[in-house]
């Protein structure tokens, strides 16, 4: 068997209809509603094989994929879109500002930056700031929390749980690469997208959430919550939220600290 088929971090159910089938170097979700199956973000280009094979072992058909959210547009979250898209047909959505960056209108996918050629299209469906998914009994609100990107999304899933619902949520971008001295003056971006960051992980803060989601797997712990989960133990936790963003301003801080 071909071990690049094979993910690092085991693939998983997290919770209901939610599973994990990244790796540990980007997080891949799979949502399996009555309408097909949702993915949030797709990889690196060379993790197709691997989400493929991923999908199978837990007994979903890649085929069945019918619609694929982007966090934002860095090729690390966008890198298997084409190649999943032709093999299903599925919609692909991404907020309207970042759009600008996937069809190349913008070179800030990051794909320079980590040594990539770039992989250019246009989403099907572009998204605005407040804008709701309806899957059969699974939603998907999505939130503009720019920073990261002009455009990053945040997602709050409403997912059917016993006889209710549970909130699983992901920031779309806490990571503060982007939001570096070095990255800004390089691609004449202002600097006052780190106040704007800040901004919406305030705006966040008092979301209700059940069930954090990584945008990369460090971010939630979810070898952790897989471990918990092996051990019989619950992953809903409904501290954590509020935790993952004082942590992402935290290193807001400490960036802006030691470019001072």
């Amino acid at each position: 068997m071909n071990s690049l088929k094979i993910s690092d971090i085991q693939p998983f159910k997290m919770h209901g209809n939610i599973y994990f089938i990244g790796s540990s170097r980007v997080s891949v979700h799979l949502i399996d509603t009555e309408c097909g199956l949702v993915l949030i973000d797709t990889g690196y280009p060379d993790m197709y094989d691997q989400i493929l094979y991923s999908m199978k072992s837990l007994g979903f058909n890649p085929y069945d994929i019918c619609a694929i959210f982007h966090s934002h547009g860095h090729i690390d979250h966008f890198g298997c879109t084409l190649k999943l898209k032709e093999l299903s047909g599925a919609k692909t959505y991404i907020s309207r500002i970042d759009n600008e960056i996937t069809n190349g209108t913008l070179n800030l996918s990051y794909a320079d930056e980590i040594g990539l050629e770039k992989i250019i299209f246009n989403c099907d469906v572009l998204v605005e700031d407040g804008d709701t998914y309806t899957f059969g009994k699974t939603s998907i609100k999505c939130r503009l929390t720019p920073g990261h990107t002009d455009g990053t999304l945040s997602f709050f899933i409403n997912i059917p749980d016993n006889d209710g619902t549970i909130t699983a949520a992901m920031h779309g971008g806490i990571g503060t690469n982007t939001l570096a001295m070095n990255f800004l003056n390089k691609y004449n971006l202002p600097f006052k997208s780190r106040d704007i960051f800040r901004k919406g992980l305030h705006s966040l803060y008092e979301e209700h959430v059940d069930l954090v989601l990584g945008n990369h797997p460090y971010q939630n712990d979810t070898v952790g919550k897989l471990q918990k989960i092996q051990s019989g133990n619950s992953i809903l936790d409904i501290d954590e939220w509020k935790q993952l963003l004082i942590y992402a301003e935290d290193k807001l801080d400490k960036r802006i600290q030691a470019e001072s």
